[in-house]
Order: structure tokens, then sequence, then C-alpha cells
């Protein structure tokens, strides 16, 4: 007998695949793990810091969220290339959330480690209740809407960093408006040192790997060369700031060693305000790690349980706030770098966790000087591309309402804020969805001369005066029962002769109880007009559902196997037929 297994109760083999698949490797895979995990470490630093920046942390807090998760995915993970840590847009959330509560900046440490704790047990939630699906409900549109929105957010937040200014708060308008004011302030050392760190970041990105390859080496290491800007940047801008004494606001002292084990403080009223962005942010990170996985898994012809990482992701939150972190996922450019460095198994991630500890223990000092523009370059430069206006243009061609959801997200972030951006466009795209189901496609249907049936205004059918053959296209519910009634009266009135009615039910897969109940009640308002109501063409799942129901035993004797069936029985009752 086959039972469900919970990820406790599995094999060794299943509950720890990333040491298994270890074992399994030789002594040139381990060390392509071993390298893949130094070279993602190298990465996160700078990003950690500058995303821990970007939400309003401390830059050290950045490093303490990555250190347990990337321990717990090591061990529990499937994916060789996830690499947990902050993400932009995660972080984005974390600060627009924060600074919503009206906190002062002092209390944002402890509310982070609280929003991490809420986030990683609403994704366990989600895990234990199989609900990983409520992502399906915010549709591509919405989310690249809003991501596209977001990005705008997070270069907005981030210029003053870059350009050594006072940042501004509210929405996109205000900051720019905030920058704007500044403008006569601005400061030549700043400017010139900001834009030259973007300037490096963007040409290492595009021109270090060709230029690499085009001095013989292979295309592996140039690749990975070319993602490693930021940490490029860094040791350039160390090395600049140790030669020259510019006049720069610097990230400061980090505390050395690591983070210590604690349980955020646990205030009923962090807790009730918290909840509802929680639940946000914990589907954007389970919609973010998700789709990288699944993308490089398909590339690479790999298996990925997606509802074991959901609640993986869970477990890597909640070590996060253990270790004074923030929420985490793994992103894109990470997970990249990782496949490209020759992660084998999720075990590099044990290597990765382990350089990072090396780094709070003996070099956290080193950092004290390093510019914040530096953070602020690394994050613009991370979210820029994600600032894609394309698909606003080929959703808008194929679906208006898309496109419709698609500026609804973007202009709801911009204007209202990140976390109400998403829920306007996680509402457009459901109000069209809704409206989409309440008017499903009907049409009344003939028989062709050889055989067949199709609707008349397209094609020339055989249409017998007294038979009218209707054919619903989707499943029925209580949303669209009445727009079918109102199909069947308009026709019923434009032809005085219909003595029967054939619903042809091949479109229809599930019929819900109101529209059970609607369909008795049609048949009552047919027998009462002279209208015999006939159905043609119950699909399986919808004879198993109607099987117990008194209305398929009153009906039984008025299903037809199929349209033709029902055709011959019907139609021949009249000779003269409308062509």
């Amino acid at each position: 007998m086959n039972r469900k297994r919970t990820p406790f109760l599995e094999p060794a083999a299943e509950r720890l695949p990333g040491l298994s698949r270890w074992r399994g490797l030789d002594t040139a895979g381990r060390c392509s793990d071993v390298l893949a995990g130094l070279i993602t470490a190298a990465l996160l630093v700078p990003q950690g810091m500058a995303y821990a920046a970007l939400a309003g942390l401390p830059a050290e807090m950045g490093l303490y969220s990555a250190l347990l998760p990337l321990l717990v995915y090591a061990m529990f993970g499937t994916s060789r290339v996830i690499a947990m840590g902050p993400m932009a847009l995660t972080a984005l959330l974390v600060g627009e959330t924060l600074r919503g509560q009206g906190i002062h900046s002092s209390q944002f440490p402890a509310w982070a480690g609280t929003l991490a704790l809420l986030v990683g047990a609403w994704l366990l939630l989600l895990y234990a209740l199989r609900l990983g699906r409520l992502i399906d409900f915010v549709s591509p549109a919405v989310m690249q809407g809003f991501t596209a929105a977001s990005a705008l957010m997070i270069v907005i937040s981030q210029l003053a960093g870059l350009l050594d200014l006072a940042g501004g708060e509210g929405n996109f308008f205000r900051q720019a408006a905030a920058l704007l004011a500044q403008w006569a302030s601005l400061s030549l050392t700043p400017v010139l040192f900001g834009t030259a760190a973007l300037v490096m970041l963007v040409m290492i990105k595009h021109w270090l790997a060709p230029l690499l390859r085009m001095l013989g080496l292979p295309a592996s290491v140039a690749s990975i060369a070319g993602r490693c800007g930021p940490l490029l940047l860094l040791v350039a801008a160390l090395v600049l700031v140790a030669w020259m004494d510019l006049p720069l606001a610097r990230v400061g002292t980090l505390p050395a060693g690591l983070p210590g084990l604690t349980l955020p403080a646990l205030d009923l009223d962090a807790l009730g305000a918290l909840a509802a962005p929680a639940l946000g942010i914990a589907l954007i990170n389970y919609v973010s790690a998700i789709s990288v996985a699944q993308t490089l898994a398909a590339r690479q012809r790999e298996r990925l349980y997606t509802q074991r990482e959901l609640w993986v992701l869970g477990l890597c939150n909640l070590c996060a706030a253990l270790s004074r972190g923030f929420p985490v996922t793994s992103g894109l450019g990470r997970a990249v770098v990782n496949l490209e460095a020759g992660s084998r198994t999720p075990l590099s991630s044990l290597f990765a966790a382990i350089a990072l500890a090396a780094v709070l223990l003996f070099a956290a000092g080193i950092f004290a000087p390093l510019p914040k523009a530096v953070l602020a370059a690394v994050v613009i430069q991370a979210a820029w591309p994600l600032l894609d206006l394309r698909p606003l243009r080929r959703t808008w061609r194929y679906s208006r309402a898309d496109g419709a959801a698609w500026l609804g997200a973007f202009a709801g972030v911009l204007v209202f804020g990140v976390m109400e951006g998403l829920a306007i466009g996680v509402g457009i795209a459901l109000a069209l969805l809704l409206t989409r189901a309440s008017r499903p496609y009907i049409d009344e249907v003939g028989r062709l001369p050889q055989g067949g049936f199709r609707n008349p205004a397209r094609y020339p059918v055989e249409i017998p005066p007294h038979l009218l053959m209707v054919r619903p296209g989707a499943d029925l519910n209580f949303a669209n029962m009445g727009a079918l009634e109102r199909f069947i009266n308009a026709h019923l009135a434009d032809r005085d002769g219909v003595s029967d009615l054939v619903l042809v039910m091949s479109g229809v897969l599930y019929i819900d109880g109101a529209a059970l109940e609607a369909l008795a009640q049609l048949d009552q308002r047919l027998e009462g007009q002279g209208v015999t109501l006939w159905l043609a063409e119950l699909r399986a799942p919808v004879r198993d559902q109607l099987s117990a129901t008194p209305f398929l035993a009153s009906h039984r004797e008025r299903v037809f196997f199929s349209t033709e069936d029902a055709w011959r029985r019907l139609a021949m009752r009249e000779e003269d037929f409308s062509i």
C-alpha cells in the first residue's frame, strides 16, 4: 500500500539529497562543488550587504541572512543551483513593509527578524495545506508589471546612496521629487565615484567575459568572471579608498563573529501588523526560487521537487529569523553563477556557508572603509534588467485584459507602494478572470452535410426548425449559468417552433451545485413552454459527478452518448431543414 511521505519520514537518501548525491561524486565532482560554493560566497558578500542597505538594515544583516539558510538548503534542498540569501526584490519588500509601520529605524532589525519568522511560518503552512498553487493566482502579466515597477522603485531608492544624497520616502514620485530638490547640493566627487562604480559594473557584465575568451581563457571561467562584477568592484573600491582619502559615506565597521541564535521578539503588535505583508513576501519568495530552479533544472534536464522546495524555503526563512536576518530566497544571478561555477549537488551551499562564516569571523573589518556608493551600484545593476517593458507590448496586443492587469500592478507600485501595487494587480487579474468566467463562449450548432457539428454563423449547417442545439464552452458554475440561460432565452424568442433543446456538454468537465440547481429550474421553465431539455456528450467526470443526483436519475432517458445520436433521434421529426 502506498502511503504519503512527510519530509521527516523519508529514507535518508531522500531526506538528505545533497549528502546522498555527494557520496556518488568522484574527486573532480567534489572539488567542483567546493569551488562553486566559494565563488557563490564571493558574490554573496557584496550582494548581501547591498540588499541589507536597500531594506534599511545594517550591512551585516545581509550576511547573517544567508549563513544558516545556506546550511539548511545544503542539507534538505533538491536543486543544485539554488543559493539562498537576500534578493533585491525581497529586500525592497522588507524595507517598504518596515517603513510603512511607522516605527523608528532602530527597531528595523528586530521587526525584520519577526518578518522572516512569519514568512517562514506562512511557507510551512502553505506546504502543510498543499496550497503552493496559490502562486497560480498571480498571473504572469501581474508579476511582470509588479517586477518592472519594483525595479524602478529599487533604482530610485538607491540613487541617493549612489550620489551621496539624503534619501526620500513615500512612493516613486515623492522619492524622485526629493532627489530633484537636492540637485543643487550635488558634490562632484560622489557623483564621479558613483557613476564610475556603476559604469564599471556594466562593463564587467557585458565586456569582461568576451575579452577573457579572446585572451584564451576557457569559456566557463570567462563566464563566471563576467558575473562576479560586484566582487571585483568591491575589491577595486577597497584598493582605491586605501590609496586615496575620498570624501564619501562609508559602510562602517561590521561586527566581527557569527550571529548568535536568538528568537525574534514575539510582540503581538508586530505579529499583527506584519502577518499580511509576510504572506505577500512568502509568495514572492516562492515564485522567485521556484521559477529560477525550474528554469535551470529544465535546461539541465533535471527533476525538481517543487512541493519539497516549499517547506525547505520555509525552514530557511525560519533559520534566517533565528540568526538575526531577514527574509531570503534565491535570485537568478546567484543561481546562474552557481551553475556555471560547476555546482554538482546542493552541498555546494555548505561550502558557501563555510566561506561566509570565515569572512564574518576573520575579515569583517576590511569592509569598514567601503563607500556606500558601491553597495548602491550593486543594487542598481542587479535591478536594472528587471525593468523590462517589452512584455507589456506583447501582452497588450494579445489581451487587453492582461495588459490592464500589467498596467494596474505597475502603476499601483509606483503610486501606492510595493505591496499595495501587488494587491491591486492581483485584484485586477482576479476580477478579469471572474468576468471571463461569467461570460463563457456559447454557440448554437447544426449539422454539416458531410457530418459533424459547427456554428451556423461560420458554416453552412442543417438546422431543423423544431430543434435547438446549444454548446457551452466552459464548466458550468454559479457565475456563468445566467449567461447560458440568457443565450437560450434569446434563441427561443427568435424561433417560435422549437420543441427540443439539446445541451451539447462536450466542453463541460465540472458542474457546481448552483449550476445543477439552475439546470433543474431551466428544465422546469422549458417544460412549461413546451420545450423538452436533452443532454448530449456528458463527459466522464460530469457523468460520475451527477451519477448519484436526482437530476440525472430523472433525465437518464434524455441523455445521448453523442451529438450525432441526438441528431438522429430528434432531427428526423422534421423534414424541412434550414441551411
